[in-house]
């Protein structure tokens, strides 16, 4: 979606069903951003509820969201979004659970905190399912851009790429720019599986995802480099959340989310250049 086509019945649409699915039964008790009083049909009025954010992992690689703090039942922090990644200028709306943080299963209170988490994956979960079916932008449309573009003359046999992510829209989304590209893909949605696809399909380069539950990024890694068959293997690691140096090094390459296409190929062509240079 494009901002300018953004009208207040689709932000007030969005709202609504974040509010009903977070909270049940106590939505009508939750404070909601009034809509009813903005003044015309402009995208900049129906944005005004919203907070800009200009996230720039990589200066030159600006993306854009806009964040509205509505939390759920049992987490405050939970945020609606409307944002732009991988394709410049198209927005949707997601939910960030806005609780990627770094917590070690050594720490106090790791399993009530990843308790937390799934509960946050599952709304989540719900919240933009229900998106979807009222008609809203959601990551899928991503890939509707992308099958409408005219197709690209691209060099055929540059590698197969094992996509990892257990979010699918985007998954698919990122399938379609690499395949554009050039590269063969192999798409997976769960950690568990990555270490023993990689075996079996013995990929030129694993694209990760460093949240996913079950088996989180780090630990497919380490899964990875314990098997000789895999060890080699480059990994690009790409995550929304706060990553340590010392965990990024795990990986050959990092990806801070969100991120535009452009970026991504420049990322992946690193990534194999430096193979290239081991070998």
């Amino acid at each position: 979606m494009r901002l300018q086509a953004l009208l207040p019945e689709t932000v007030r649409s969005a709202i609504g069903i974040y509010l009903r699915v977070a909270y049940g039964p106590q939505a009508r008790t939750r404070r909601c951003p009034d809509l009813a009083s903005i003044d015309g049909q402009c995208a900049e009025a129906c944005l005004s509820v919203f907070q800009r954010e200009q996230v720039e992992p990589i200066p030159g690689h600006p993306c854009v969201r806009y964040s509205l703090r509505l939390g759920n039942r049992n987490y405050p922090f939970m945020k609606l979004v409307l944002q732009e990644h991988l394709l410049a200028g198209e927005f949707f709306f997601a939910v960030d659970t806005h609780d990627q943080m770094d917590i070690k299963p050594d720490f106090p209170d790791y399993d009530a905190w990843m308790a937390v988490r799934r509960f946050n994956r599952e709304v989540k979960r719900q919240i933009e399912g229900e998106f979807a079916q009222s008609g809203l932008d959601t990551a899928s449309c991503l890939c509707r851009a992308l099958r409408g573009r005219d197709p690209e003359a691209a060099s055929a046999g540059r590698g197969t790429v094992l996509i990892v992510d257990d979010e699918e829209d985007l998954a698919d989304a990122v399938e379609l720019l690499l395949r554009a590209r050039g590269f063969r893909t192999v798409k997976i949605h769960d950690g568990r599986a990555a270490a023993r696809t990689a075996a079996e399909v013995l990929p030129d380069l694993v694209l990760l995802d460093y949240e996913m539950p079950e088996m989180d990024g780090l630990q497919v890694i380490a899964q990875l480099r314990a098997d000789p068959v895999t060890q080699g293997i480059p990994v690009l690691l790409a995550s929304a959340a706060k990553v340590s140096m010392a965990d990024i090094r795990l990986a050959d390459g990092f990806l801070g989310k969100p991120f535009q296409e452009d970026l991504l190929y420049q990322m992946i062509d690193r990534v194999l250049r430096s193979r290239e240079v081991r070998s």
